[in-house]
């Protein structure tokens, strides 16, 4: 048991050779300085241009994460499109009961009708079928 602690303790040192590089060793080079590093036992990370490759869970949470998304996505777009057929089909009711109507009126602040001229009457319905042509598409 003592012989697998004895390699864990071993010491290592850290130096600079003229050229500037950087060196590891178990025992310091003699005539040049060497500091001690403190060791550390972990799982050593990717190397530094190279994250780390996820595990399964990570895949999976990801992945489900995507999928929710999309499913969100593909909901607001049907709500939108749902939305902009009820628009078209409102526009569509209303061009037809102004074509079909002999008088259109509306009511004035006294609750009263006001009837629209020929010409007021003509103008709301190519306003509709403006309306029409860009939400019925």
């Amino acid at each position: 048991m003592l012989a697998l602690l004895v390699p864990a303790s071993a010491q290592v040192y850290k130096w600079v050779d003229e050229e500037g590089k950087t060196h590891y060793g178990e025992r310091p080079p003699q005539g040049k300085t060497a500091k001690e590093v403190e060791q550390r036992l972990a799982n050593p990370g990717a190397p530094p241009g190279k994250a780390a490759a996820p595990d399964w869970k990570e895949k999976e949470l990801e992945f489900r994460g995507r999928r929710i998304e999309a499913e969100q996505a593909q909901a607001k777009q049907e709500q939108q499109e749902a939305a902009n057929r009820q628009a078209c089909n409102q526009t569509r009711d209303r061009l037809a009961q102004m074509k079909s109507a002999r008088r259109t009126y509306r009511l004035d602040g006294k609750g009263e009708r006001v009837y629209q001229s020929e010409e007021e009457n003509r103008a709301a319905i190519a306003q509709l079928e403006r309306l029409l042509s860009e939400r019925c598409r």
